[in-house]
Order: C-alpha cells, then structure tokens, then sequence
C-alpha cells in the first residue's frame, strides 16, 4: 500500500507540471482540469491511514444460584483460585499452578 501512494504522490507531481504546462501555454481548461486531478492524486497520497481502536469484550452468564466453593485440583490437591480460570473459545478451563494440569469446567444439569 506504501508503494501505491508513493507512485500516486509522484503521478501527481508529473501532472502538476504538465498542468501548469497547458495553463500558461495557451489551454486553460486542460491545465484546470490536470491541476485539479493532481491535487487529489497528491493529497490521498500523503494522506495518513485512519487507525481504529477495537475492544474485546467478554463475559460469562451463569444460570441459576452461583456461591463460591473452594476448589482442588485433581491432581495434586492444591487449591485453586479465580485468578486460575481463563476462557478459551467460549469454554472455562481451570490451571494448576502447582503441577500445571488443565480441567475444564462443565455446568452440572439440575435435574
């Protein structure tokens, strides 16, 4: 994209010229025209690109009666905390950070 509108800024200097060229030798409707056309090609291309900010935002509904329990780890049996628990692809997983195993965490029916 850096080389289009280096080749733009350029076109549009060689057009410049030649508008002026036609502007002063006689054909002023030309030369307006080529002017005109060499200003856009020149002003898009030293044109800075617009950047864009996007936030990702993720949140977790839980359904029904949610209290907080203590957690093991099946392995080890060290305890868990909520810094332990990341989200991957819509799923919850739960880390060790004694003996570095992953569970995933699945909602229990309630019938």
């Amino acid at each position: 994209m850096k080389a289009v509108k280096i080749i733009l800024v350029a076109l549009g200097m060689v057009i410049l010229f030649f508008g002026l060229v036609f502007l002063i030798g006689g054909r002023p409707s030309t030369g307006i025209v080529m002017l005109v056309a060499s200003a856009f090609m020149i002003i898009y291309g030293l044109r800075k690109p617009k950047t864009r900010d996007v936030v990702i935002k993720r949140e977790l509904e839980l359904s029904g009666d949610v209290s907080l329990e203590s957690m093991k780890c099946n392995q080890c049996g060290g305890s868990l905390s909520s810094e332990n628990i990341s989200v991957r692809a819509g799923t919850v997983f739960v880390a060790c950070p004694f003996c570095s195993s992953e569970y995933q965490i699945e909602e229990a029916p309630k019938w």
